[in-house]
């Protein structure tokens, strides 16, 4: 899960850098649930490639993430990955942004809900400790939470959450 997409997003990066359209320095990896998980995954799988992350209710620790998510979600990750974590424990190892957390060298902000029940608070938690346990970690991850689930529907807090990522990109490249 992941690896593939995130193929084919370093290729279309590789065109626009070749074509003068991106700064490769200065090349920022962002997205939102699905895609803050895509995000994670690629700091840490790609991490010559990106200049700054930005995570935004992601999947951050597959097995704790599984453990803490609905139901139902529990469901949809059995059929993604052929099983439960106890089953299938290398699929969900290889999958998640946890396990290349000694990789990652670009700043990286992380918003979270804190009542998310598709992306749980406490998984996400485990990565941002993770990543600040790290002594050679040459970046600054900063985590941001906000008292809804998956996302908010307040007008105020969507706009001071694209405040803080524009100021964080700021702040870094």
């Amino acid at each position: 899960m992941g690896l593939t997409e995130l193929e084919d997003i370093a290729a279309v990066h590789d065109l626009l850098v070749a074509d003068g359209v991106v700064d490769p320095a200065r090349s920022v990896l962002a997205g939102s649930s699905w895609g803050g998980f895509l995000t994670l995954l690629g700091l840490g799988t790609q991490p010559g490639r990106w200049a700054v992350g930005l995570a935004d209710v992601p999947v951050a620790d597959y097995v704790t993430a599984y453990h803490e998510e609905m139901p139902d979600l529990q469901a949809f990750d059995r059929s993604l990955f052929g099983g439960s974590p106890a089953e299938v424990p290398e699929a969900y190892r290889v999958a998640s942004p946890l396990t290349y957390v000694d990789a990652v060298r670009a700043p990286v902000l992380v918003m979270a809900g804190e009542n998310d029940p598709r992306c749980p608070l406490g998984q996400v938690l485990n990565y941002v400790r993770a990543l600040r346990a790290r002594t050679d970690y040459p970046g600054e991850v900063e985590l941001y939470t906000y008292g809804a689930g998956h996302g908010s529907v307040v007008d105020d807090e969507e706009v001071a959450q694209l405040r803080r990522q524009l100021d964080f990109v700021r702040r870094h490249l």
